[in-house]
């Protein structure tokens, strides 16, 4: 019997399941199918997607569905219920379309088919206790990250051009290069305030500033730009908590 897999690696890095990494669960799944004698045609990935996407956001999932579309696959093996969807609906929608397209669902660590109506139920309740541990994880993400705001550390996310960030750290650090751009981008507007965003991004390409990425400037980013005076004073904010931020100010 033909069988493909499916790997998914959370973004939420506090998931006490986070560690099951794409490697562990490739080799699950192949174990799994030489104790079945299953055929392994291939183990589909998804690197730091959520689960909470819809399936033709993720690749790996929808070159998958794209595979049963053939017909030849009887079997779809996740290591766990939440690696293939936290939201329940969303589950629940990708276990009948796999069956529709001629294949069943094969859980390992639940042990589950999803065929009968006792598993089916199980099948709800599992997908519905990923989907509130997820909500739970995002709460707690979103709290703690407001607590440093607070403090006027740095929250989490990509940070803006002008500054530099990694993981763990309490604050914002200064891209003193970039940090150059910012202010002449200020500059330009108080020189030329009558100046619309799209020529002020053409004056900062022709002055030879790039964007964070090394890239030319088009008006949207000018705007960021400007949309962030306060953080570049250096004020902090995230989620609607403003304090005196711990980063170097800019202006």
């Amino acid at each position: 019997m033909r069988a493909v897999g499916y790997a998914r690696m959370s973004t939420e890095n506090q998931n006490r399941y986070d560690s099951f990494g794409l490697e562990t669960q490739r080799d699950a799944i192949m174990n799994y199918c030489t104790a079945n004698r299953l055929e392994l045609i291939q183990v589909y990935e998804d690197p730091a997607f959520s689960g909470s996407l819809q399936p033709l956001e993720r690749p790996g999932l929808h070159a998958l569905l794209e595979t049963l579309k053939a017909g030849d696959i009887k079997q779809v093996i996740v290591t766990r219920l939440d690696r293939l969807a936290r939201d329940t609906m969303l589950s629940l929608w990708l276990m009948k379309e796999i069956k529709k397209l001629g294949a069943e669902l094969v859980s390992i660590a639940e042990l589950g088919r999803w065929e009968d109506p006792t598993q089916k139920l199980l099948l709800t309740m599992v997908a519905a206790f990923a989907e509130f541990e997820k909500s739970l994880i995002t709460s707690r993400l979103s709290s703690g990250r407001r607590t440093k705001a607070r403090q006027g550390g740095y929250a989490g996310g990509k940070a803006p051009i002008g500054y530099k960030a990694e993981r763990g750290d309490k604050a914002l650090t200064l891209d003193e290069e970039k940090a150059g751009t910012v202010k002449r981008a200020f500059e330009l507007r108080t020189a030329r305030p009558d100046a619309s965003l799209r020529k002020i991004s053409d004056m900062q390409n022709a002055e030879g500033y790039t964007t964070k990425e090394g890239k030319p400037f088009h008006a949207m980013q000018v705007k960021r730009i400007f949309d962030r005076r306060a953080l570049y004073e250096g004020i902090y904010s995230y989620s609607g908590v403003e304090a005196d931020g711990k980063h170097m100010a800019i202006l």
